[in-house]
């Protein structure tokens, strides 16, 4: 997909639906009413390329997040010792009643 966007007045859905069809195969067809853009027209293909890179970016932001959240804790003072870390873990561990 470019960036390239083809503008359609809304008339030519119903009249060239194949050739808008068309178009959406190389570039997003934006839909105009009253010559105003109302709707955008991507291919399906595109459109499923748009919803990965947007999960892709969602999981990305989470791990940010996160990281951003450890930092500000090593900034603040909020830390442990992993050997103090791991006794505690393992203390938790022999008390539950399993």
């Amino acid at each position: 997909m470019n960036n390239f966007i083809s503008i359609r007045p809304s008339k030519d859905i119903r009249t060239n639906y194949a050739q808008i069809s068309a178009l959406t195969r190389t570039s997003p067809v934006a839909i105009t009413v009253n010559g105003k853009e109302d709707t955008v027209l991507l291919s399906h293909e595109d459109y499923i390329d748009q919803q990965k890179y947007i999960s892709e970016l969602e999981e990305k932001l989470a791990v940010y997040a996160h990281l951003a959240g450890a930092m500000d804790d090593v900034k603040l003072g909020r830390i442990q010792a992993a050997d103090e870390a791991f006794d505690d873990i393992l203390a938790e561990l022999e008390n539950l009643d399993i």
